[in-house]
């Protein structure tokens, strides 16, 4: 349940936090109202009996947040099947990658989950400490920032390591001066709005992959802004404009 800081629950009160983008959000609120979390996991099992079932807990700040969350799914199974209900035993558990204390230890983690996410506007956020809804600060808000593209790297180095899935969604992942990167760096699954899908269709069209290899490994030299700027204004997608 990705829910706190700008997406609140009809149905729990809602608490006033001065941060709460930094609050009781996403799997710190499962882990916290263990009521509200085992009737989402028994539904979920049970929906997704004899089918591919997969579950992604966002927001995970350690390897302890997501060994906590997979021990409740294994006693949602044991109840389960307790109870006699038919339910999914063995689904795919996995990770949205949204704070840079989990990119620190993204080794470790990817050698437990099964796949993982990387949530893009989160991430890029919470480590350039830049509220994207603050119109203010807007230009700072820069998916492009090399300590982005770095963070990105190596999460994608740990999940190919492991033989893992791995996407991404939110801004990077619409856009087209970054696709190059993406796929450069080894990132084959992006998730978007559908109406962001021709274009970016047509990044990746335009695009081989052993020059996508080598821009990444530009930009990922790239060690300020102005530089990684000045490299995309030279890159795969501005030249097929």
């Amino acid at each position: 349940l990705d829910i706190g800081g700008d997406k609140m629950l009809d149905y729990f009160p809602h608490r006033n936090e001065s941060n709460p983008f930094l609050g009781l959000r996403a799997i710190r609120f499962s882990l916290r109202y263990k009521d509200v979390f085992f009737q989402q996991l028994r539904a979920l099992l049970r929906a997704g009996v004899d089918r591919e079932l997969r579950i992604m807990f966002p927001l995970v700040a350690s390897v302890d947040d997501f060994l906590e969350a997979r021990d409740a799914v294994q006693e949602c199974i044991g109840q389960l099947a307790e109870e006699g209900l038919a339910h999914h035993s063995s689904p795919q558990l996995g990770v949205m990658v949204e704070l840079p204390s989990v990119v620190e230890v993204i080794e470790e983690l990817a050698a437990e989950v099964q796949f993982i996410s990387i949530g893009s506007n989160d991430l890029i956020q919470y480590l350039l400490a830049v509220d994207r809804t603050n119109d203010q600060i807007a230009d700072l808000y820069l998916p492009s920032h090399p300590a982005v593209l770095r963070c990105v790297r190596r999460i994608a180095a740990a999940a190919q390591a492991k033989g893992i899935p791995l996407s991404i969604c939110g801004d990077m992942a619409t856009d087209a001066g970054l696709i190059p990167f993406l796929l450069g760096i080894g990132i084959r699954y992006l998730s978007m709005d559908p109406h962001a899908i021709p274009a970016v269709q047509a990044a990746i069209q335009a695009v081989e992959l052993p020059e996508a290899v080598m821009f990444a490994e530009r930009l990922l030299s790239c060690g300020s802004i102005r530089a990684v700027r000045a490299c995309l204004e030279s890159g795969p997608a501005n030249r097929q404009r």
